[in-house]
């Protein structure tokens, strides 16, 4: 029982211990916080350590510096955005009145805090910004959604209506209940929708399938990732591969023959497509594996012990020390690194079908370099080697992955390059 008490006493202790010592930290990090001008992220740690020991002069002493500035910095910067009067000052405003209302909740949570030595209280004239940062919410909605219906009115043109449906959803963020927004949203959204066809890529390096087939590799992954990604599928619908050939069949055309801008533009007329993404694979570059090396040397000093001359060194019972003496040695190895790597270019663009023109193009190049090394003694002491030569002399030759393991990692480096960037497009 004593054993059960004494054991009970020390973890409390340990706990008390290390609550103290966050608590320091607390304090510390707002310190540097407060000095560095941060002041809302000083308050936040400030008050951290309050809660833990609300009694702590130091982080009490400190609160009393901070807050003030924190209040006057936000009132400040509300000032200014008041004073332009400009058409975004709404949305302006709202991140600072919610700033106010966060110094005030962090307060709020803080214990009653006395002095340790005054025993003086701290007060502070506590305001609720509420209703300001609810205003402020409803006017920044007010705007964005009479944006919106603005846009909505001009052109039922896609490009046009995505402009609205962002704006309508911007007023969504601000008050996701304000009026009919979601409605409007919603409508603009599905006007904005552009049915894009994603042709199979053309191959120009004269190696077809060589490499299993990259241009369908490229298209496939293209649209997958374009349907699994919500926030690119939100303004676009990808037309479906049997869609596609079943047209090209029904005109007897093939993907290849679509030569020019004006022969892609008809045939996303009768596809019934808004745009159409095609590409070329214009080069692939695969660099076998080559070797080169470089002959190093390394030396040291070490002690080598040696007995007296006259000393019969089969006597056991000899007590004459060892003499230690100190010798330089060497070694020569070889490093040898072995390299390869593939390089695959490739380019697209993305055509309008009601105008025939290029919205988009661009070449990128997918990359897979590989290299590793090893080493082999020439001549010299093996004591002179550092444990990393050691370590490379001992490994066994490496090889490369196979020219096909390279050429797929090579495809996937292009391919998110190719994503990216049409991903920026469509959203």
């Amino acid at each position: 029982m004593r054993i059960a008490k004494y054991a009970l006493v020390v973890i409390l202790f340990s706990l008390l211990l290390s609550g103290c010592g966050k608590n320091v930290t607390l304090y510390k990090q707002a310190k540097k916080l407060y000095e560095a001008g941060n002041y809302e992220a000083a308050l936040t740690a400030n008050a951290q350590s309050l809660l833990i020991k609300a009694d702590y002069k130091k982080a009490q002493e400190l609160l009393k510096n901070i807050y003030p500035k924190a209040v006057k910095s936000r009132k400040d910067n509300i000032a200014k955005i008041q004073a332009r009067e400009e058409s975004d000052m709404w949305d302006l405003l709202v991140p600072e009145y919610q700033g106010l209302v966060n110094i005030f909740d962090t307060m709020a949570d803080l214990p009653r805090l006395v002095h340790p030595k005054t025993k003086e209280v701290f007060r502070y004239d506590r305001e609720d910004y509420y209703p300001q940062l609810k205003e402020s919410r409803t006017n920044a909605a007010a705007y964005h959604y009479q944006k919106g219906v603005d846009i909505a009115l001009q052109s039922d043109d896609p490009d046009n209506q995505k402009q609205a449906a962002l704006e309508f959803k911007k007023a969504m963020d601000f008050d996701a209940n304000y009026k009919d927004v979601k409605v409007r949203y919603e409508q603009a959204r599905r006007m904005a929708v552009k049915r894009i066809a994603i042709l199979a890529f053309e191959d120009k390096t004269g190696d077809r399938n060589r490499y299993g087939g990259i241009p369908d590799m490229l298209e496939s992954k293209i649209v997958s990732s374009l349907i699994n990604d919500k926030s690119a599928a939100e303004f676009m619908e990808i037309i479906s591969r049997e869609r596609i050939d079943t047209v090209l069949k029904e005109q007897e055309l093939s993907a290849s023959g679509l030569v020019d801008e004006s022969s892609v533009a008809k045939f996303g007329q009768i596809l019934g497509a808004h745009e159409i993404l095609s590409g070329k694979i214009l080069k692939v570059e695969v660099q076998p594996s080559r070797v080169s090396s470089q002959q190093l040397k390394e030396s040291k000093t070490i002690e080598i012990e040696q007995g007296d001359a006259e000393t019969d060194p089969n006597d056991e019972d000899d007590d004459t020390p060892a003499l230690k003496l100190k010798q330089d040695i060497q070694v020569l190895y070889t490093t040898y690194t072995k390299e390869a790597s593939v390089h695959i270019t490739a380019s697209y663009e993305i055509v309008d079908v009601t105008t025939g023109r290029i919205k988009v193009q661009d070449t990128y190049t997918g990359t897979y370099t590989w290299s590793d090394t090893w080493a082999r003694k020439d001549s010299g002491d093996d004591r002179a080697l550092t444990p990393a030569a050691k370590a490379l002399i001992a490994k066994s030759e490496p090889f490369p992955p196979s020219e096909s393991e390279m050429v797929s990692q090579a495809i996937e480096n292009l391919i998110q390059q190719f994503i990216e960037q049409i991903k920026r497009y469509v959203k």
